[in-house]
């Protein structure tokens, strides 16, 4: 299981990917709501704070290589306590798999599908979800060099395109209200693009041929990630203006319906929402492939693929029950889950860390 090798290259785009993700489409309107005006601040202040972050996942990996998260866990806290921290680690990869799946499928059903049912739309997305995750980390990885890509040139051209309809005046006042909802916004942000890249600490100290040099590709990946995040939520800003864009259940794809050069170049929202929907179903897979990895391990199962199909059958039930509603969703999004994941993404590392540092120093005296 752990002999797959990933390139550097794929390890990138397996990044980028991921820290897009959720950010784009589920994270836009709150940012406006938050900050407004100033949302494009919090998608500064993100990466810069996100960096150390970054750094403090790889350098946990470079301190324990070979072993994933979970095994992390286990080594530090002991086999009892650590298999309970690593058991709650697991839920959360696999809760975000029904709940990605959510937003793929209420986003499909109120703007394109609408009278299509949900668990039709629902069922779909995971029957691809499990074959992805059944071929592999070599397949997931290999596709994730193929999206970036897509992903990259489809963003980089709606941005042209809708650039003429930008009002400089919508980012203005700036700091209206102080420095503090620039920050509220970048903790948020934070929760869907940058702590979430703990769970490829279940792939990539087990999965590169050399940590020291999965350094580059994993900081490119991410800051690459936060670029495409700061531009599109600031075209967002300055095309929409805060308003629209707060009262907006999916911004983006509102701006998105603003392209029309011409006859050319117009009603490419579809095209748009389907680089979204790539960037979202990349981020599950990843949630998907790091919980089955980290069941595995937590039970001893030499195969994770006899999980993979058992597990499919929960989610699509589950995909649709995980929120009753966008309102609940727009609520544990913007409370719950920040505390959730900064707990298994800020603290926990943090302390390993520095109960790894303890050790160290006590086996030098």
């Amino acid at each position: 299981m752990n002999k797959t090798r990933i390139t550097n290259h794929q390890l990138f785009s397996l990044t980028a990917n991921y820290s897009c993700g959720t950010s784009i489409i589920v994270v836009s309107a709150s940012l406006a709501g938050i900050a407004k005006q100033d949302a494009w601040i919090c998608t500064i202040l993100t990466p810069l704070f996100g960096l150390f972050f970054v750094w403090m996942y790889y350098y946990l990996a470079s301190l324990y290589p070979n072993k994933s998260y979970v095994d992390i866990i286990c080594s530090v806290f002991g086999k009892w306590c650590g298999s309970f921290i690593s058991a709650a680690f697991v839920f959360i990869c696999l809760l975000d798999v029904p709940q990605i799946t959510w937003y793929v499928g209420n986003f499909i059903k109120t703007q394109s599908l609408i009278n299509t049912p949900i668990y039709a739309v629902n069922t779909i997305i995971i029957i691809a979800l499990v074959i992805g995750a059944l071929y592999g980390i070599e397949a997931i990885a290999r596709a994730s060099e193929i999206f970036v890509y897509i992903v990259s040139f489809m963003f980089i051209l709606s941005l042209m395109l809708v650039s003429p309809n930008a009002k400089f005046e919508n980012l203005l006042p700036v700091l209206e209200k102080g420095i503090t909802p620039a920050l509220k916004g970048a903790v948020l942000l934070s929760s869907y693009t940058t702590w979430p890249l703990v769970v490829l600490n279940m792939i990539y100290p087990l999965n590169v041929n050399n940590i020291k040099n999965a350094r580059k590709p994993l900081f490119i990946g991410y800051l690459w990630g936060s670029f495409i995040i700061l531009m599109y939520n600031s075209m967002s800003i300055l095309v929409l203006g805060s308003n629209i864009a707060a009262n907006s259940a999916f911004p983006t794809y509102v701006l998105a319906k603003e392209i029309n050069v011409g006859i050319v170049f117009t009603r490419m929202e579809a095209i748009i929402s389907a680089a979204w929907i790539i960037t979202l179903f990349s981020k599950a897979l990843l949630y998907f492939y790091g919980g089955v990895i980290g069941i595995s391990q937590l039970l001893g199962l030499k195969d994770y693929k006899r999980i993979v199909v058992p597990l499919g059958l929960i989610f699509v039930v589950f995909s649709n029950v995980v929120y009753p509603n966008s309102t609940y969703e727009a609520e544990w999004d913007s409370t719950t889950w920040v505390l959730w994941i900064g707990t298994f993404a800020v603290v926990l590392p943090i302390i390993i860390l520095i109960i790894s540092i303890i050790k160290n120093k006590m086996r030098v005296k």
